[in-house]
């Protein structure tokens, strides 16, 4: 069954999966729609669906600024488990390559048992423009997936060395099946994009282990990379409609000449 969801903006038709038996991604993860539902993930807020992630207009990755702890990578990324220990952090958390940074070691209670990695001390990225979503790129050295692929919490801020009440929690808004790398890659595992609630936006993200945004809370994560978005679901860095440039060159026209007139009586 199909459903029509508004998720960060935009309409997608007919592409979110809602039937408890649906498959998500890669058969051989076993993931399907009830499995997200076991895991707390409604699939009438979250859109789910089995489409390959594609670049928006105007969309760039983040850089990265701080919070890494580990670097590692891919040895096939067609193989679940093929990967090995090593490499820079800044070079292994800037690109989509199967190249991973991981958050670990600090910890909060968040309240009711829930653990996970102070937003303080995430991994953080500058977006390059004003963001109201972030794209989070995972590398999957595991099962059991979803829940190897959800066990980070997103958060948004102005200021990349804010304390952990300058940073504000995004909601998972997205789910794109078959991740950012076609079959037979599988270690790219799904793409999920995280949405803040309200029009807000924010230069920087952090994404830390579990957390209230997760559904799995083992002590660690994996991303490959991040990208920010804008609440249509643009990158942030489309430049804007020549009708809007051409709008404001009018007016600034208009306005230039009515200060001629001015001047002139």
């Amino acid at each position: 069954m199909g459903l029509t969801l508004f998720c960060g903006g935009s309409l997608f038709a007919a592409s979110c999966l809602t039937t408890g038996t649906d498959v998500v991604g890669n058969p051989i993860f076993g993931a399907t729609v009830q499995t997200f539902v076991d895991a707390g993930i409604n699939p009438n807020t979250t859109c789910i669906e089995n489409g390959l992630w594609t670049d928006p207009a105007g969309f760039v990755l983040g850089s990265y600024v701080k919070g890494a702890e580990i670097a590692g990578f891919a040895i096939d990324p067609a193989v679940l488990g093929s990967y090995g220990i090593g490499g820079g952090l800044g070079a292994s958390a800037n690109g989509r390559d199967f190249l991973w940074v991981q958050d670990n070691g600090n910890q909060i209670n968040f309240g009711g048992g829930i653990l996970g990695g102070r937003p303080s001390e995430g991994i953080v990225w500058d977006l390059g423009g004003q963001a109201n979503q972030a794209a989070v790129f995972v590398f999957v050295d595991h099962g059991p997936v979803p829940h190897e692929v959800l066990e980070n919490t997103a958060w948004l801020s102005n200021d990349p060395n804010a304390a952990d009440g300058g940073w504000t929690q995004a909601s998972l808004v997205h789910v794109y099946g078959a991740g950012f790398s076609a079959d037979p890659d599988i270690a790219d595992g799904f793409v999920a994009v995280y949405q803040l609630p309200s029009a807000a936006t924010f230069r920087y993200v952090s994404v830390t282990w579990g957390g209230p945004g997760s559904i799995l809370r083992d002590g660690d994560n994996e991303i490959d990379a991040v990208g920010g978005l804008t609440a249509g679901g643009q990158g942030v860095l489309t430049p804007e409609p020549v009708s809007s440039l051409l709008i404001g060159s009018g007016l600034l026209l208009v306005a230039a000449l009515s200060r001629r007139r001015a001047a002139r009586s």
